[in-house]
């Protein structure tokens, strides 16, 4: 057995369980945040939106966990679109993906290199 605290590398496989846990994690929070605005929508109303409907909350939990569970990395952030919809963020470098959960119930992926628009489409769900 590896001793870490000693410094000993970790193998291949130790790597994996740490990056799927932080993984986990992350997505837990963002399933956190959603239920949390799921109790009580009209706290979003007090910021100014049309606050997400119940079904749309409902529909981003489901994208979130089937993502998760999909081991998918997760968005850096998830903030509500000032129309009733949901949008999850992931930014590194120069590259920023969005998975729009518009008012409507459709969900459409966006990836952008800087601030060009390099891929669009409608995601089934």
């Amino acid at each position: 057995m590896l001793n870490i605290a000693k410094g000993e590398p970790l193998s291949p496989l130790m790597i994996d369980a740490i990056h799927e846990e932080r993984r986990t994690e992350a997505w837990q929070q963002l399933i956190d945040i959603l239920l949390t605005w799921l109790s009580d929508p009209a706290r979003l109303e007090d910021e100014g939106f049309d606050s997400p409907t119940a079904s749309i909350l409902r529909l981003s939990l489901d994208l979130a966990e089937k993502y998760r569970d999909a081991g998918l990395s997760a968005p850096n952030s998830v903030v509500p679109d000032p129309n009733g919809g949901i949008v999850f963020e992931r930014q590194e470098g120069s590259t920023s993906e969005v998975l729009h959960v518009w008012d409507d119930g459709s969900v459409e992926y966006m990836r952008f290199l800087g601030t060009q628009l390099v891929e669009r489409q409608p995601i089934r769900f």
